[in-house]
């Protein structure tokens, strides 16, 4: 009988009050129902938001353990505004930043997703629009059937080939067709055609290599694999996880932590999820050069990082054994970077899009890229 005073007191300490319990549990609502509303189901990424509230409901238990009012009370409120302000960042950068349906719509292809629309306006040329094409490619219009004196290379990557930071000709694929000039077999004009679509995975771009690139009659098509090709995710949304707020700021606070943002990808290129969208998809594109008679180059994109970094070394390293395993010759594209400092190829406003570089690392790539092709049609 004696015990039960003190035992009393103890669970005391730990009571929240009415106005606090509320204000918790509304808080706790919110979190689930943003939760709930922003899950993509496709992501590989752990959900930062059943954590929060997790967090949320220790962090209130543990300041109970305060004995002044005003500083518990304070403390209590300061979580909850912090984590209402997140809420309204991740709202602001999902409805008003991460949405790209004015160039994308849906497709009843179910690998595939979504598209570009055909005639949808994605920036300027000469002072003149630049629309996507007929096929629903951010590219001008290439004949169908291919003319007898056209060499014909398809690229397929992600982002890093429709960048809007980066002039139409500046971009790596069309200074690609520029480095090729001179290189097709019987004196043949090389043309260089764009099959890529922002946050595709590997898996989609094979796929629309099959729906649409096959229709120009690719000579060779060449693989810009970025680091998030391992990944599937909504491209009509720019998240990491469930979290648009992640996307943004992520990559810096990781390089501040650990002085290198690689460890973000690594994920991606370490689970089975990886063997699903990338060994299959290489598998496929195997498969599809076969049939089809085209020749195939990876060429492993680096992000602008320190070029040395172990971390992404590996990366590139299991990309491109995952390649040869497939019969596909690939190049480590990093490996032309090195020596250089990974700033110098940042977008003057983007140092933290680690996934797309400036013009001068658009160019580097294509003359490797080039290089490649060159080498590729040499030994044949």
């Amino acid at each position: 009988m004696a015990e039960r005073p003190a035992t009393r007191t103890w669970l005391r300490t730990f009571e929240l009050g009415a106005g606090a319990a509320a204000a918790l549990l509304a808080v706790l609502l919110a979190v689930d129902a943003w939760a709930i509303s922003a899950t993509d189901p496709d992501f590989y990424l752990p959900d930062p938001f059943r954590p929060l509230s997790i967090a949320l409901i220790v962090i209130f238990l543990l300041t109970a353990l305060i004995r002044r009012e005003r500083l518990r009370r304070f403390l209590r409120r300061a979580v909850l505004l912090v984590t209402l302000v997140g809420l309204l960042l991740e709202a602001n950068l999902r409805f008003r930043g991460g949405d790209d349906s004015s160039i994308v719509e849906q497709t009843p292809d179910v690998l595939l997703r979504y598209r570009y629309k055909p005639g949808a306006q994605f920036g300027e040329r000469g002072g003149e629009p630049l629309r996507i094409n007929h096929l629903g490619l951010m590219d001008v219009e290439h004949a169908i059937p291919k003319p007898a004196d056209v060499f014909r290379v398809v690229v397929l990557s992600g982002s890093i080939a429709n960048d809007g930071a980066i002039p139409f000709d500046e971009r790596f694929w069309r200074k690609l067709e520029q480095k090729l000039e001179g290189a097709a077999p019987g004196g043949r004009r090389v043309e260089v055609v764009n099959v890529s679509v922002h946050g595709y995975s590997e898996v989609q771009q094979v796929r629309l290599l099959e729906k649409v690139g096959l229709q120009y009659e690719p000579d060779v098509v060449v693989v810009g694999y970025m680091l998030t090709a391992a990944s599937i995710q909504n491209g009509g949304y720019r998240r990491l996880g469930d979290s648009f707020f992640l996307f943004r700021f992520l990559p810096p606070y990781k390089r501040a932590l650990t002085g290198s943002v690689c460890s973000l990808f690594a994920p991606y290129h370490e689970r089975y999820s990886f063997d699903l969208i990338v060994r299959n998809s290489f598998e496929r594109l195997a498969l599809l050069r076969r049939a089809h008679g085209f020749k195939v180059l990876v060429a492993v994109l680096p992000v602008v990082e320190e070029f040395d970094d172990p971390i992404c070394g590996a990366i590139y390293d299991r990309v491109a054994a995952t390649a040869r395993d497939s019969g596909l010759p690939v190049i480590r594209v990093a490996d032309d970077f090195r020596g250089e400092h990974a700033m110098t190829f940042a977008k003057p406003h983007g140092r933290w899009d680690v996934c797309h570089p400036n013009p001068a690392g658009h160019d580097r790539i294509a003359g490797a890229i080039a290089r490649g092709v060159r080498s590729l049609l040499d030994e044949h």
